[in-house]
């Protein structure tokens, strides 16, 4: 009987064991990559990504100084870097948009519209910011903001 016992105990020990193993290796597989939902979102919306670059995504609500400043970063600099890409996300209105960078801007390869609204932030308490990605070899190697705290435009400016 005492046998018996032992083994049970034994087998019981045994599973938990599993378990925790199981639950290492689904944490670590759900860690694996922060960026996957977003890199397939800017696959979607620009067919032709290059490998290296950048894209400044911007929300049409949120912070409305950081979302006037990208506006006005695309504005003036839509010409000057090519391999910059600008995402408008979260689109109330298509021609108000146009009303507001302008016709010549709005036709430019450079803008991608998300009108379906596909792209989302890996940080879900920044989502009111601008968000700058940058790629490298058609990977996400970075991921910051433009907020009252974070200049995030200014490191496409230095490059």
């Amino acid at each position: 009987m005492l046998a018996i016992k032992t083994k049970i105990w034994r087998n019981m020990y045994n599973v938990k064991l599993n378990y925790k193993y199981i639950l290492c290796l689904l944490l670590i597989t759900a860690c694996a990559d922060d960026h996957a939902d977003l890199r397939k979102a800017i696959k979607t919306l620009d067919a032709l990504q290059p490998a290296t670059g950048s894209y400044v995504i911007i929300p049409n609500q949120g912070c409305e100084g950081c979302i006037s400043t990208a506006e006005a970063f695309v504005k003036k600099h839509i010409d000057r870097q090519d391999n910059i890409r600008y995402i408008f996300t979260r689109i109330q209105s298509v021609k108000l948009l146009r009303i507001k960078l302008g016709s010549k801007v709005m036709s430019s390869s450079k803008i991608l519209l998300d009108t379906t609204n596909l792209i989302g932030y890996p940080d879900k308490k920044k989502h009111i910011y601008p968000m700058i990605v940058t790629i490298k070899d058609h990977e996400i190697d970075e991921v910051i903001y433009q907020s009252p705290d974070d200049a995030g435009l200014d490191v496409l400016i230095k490059e």
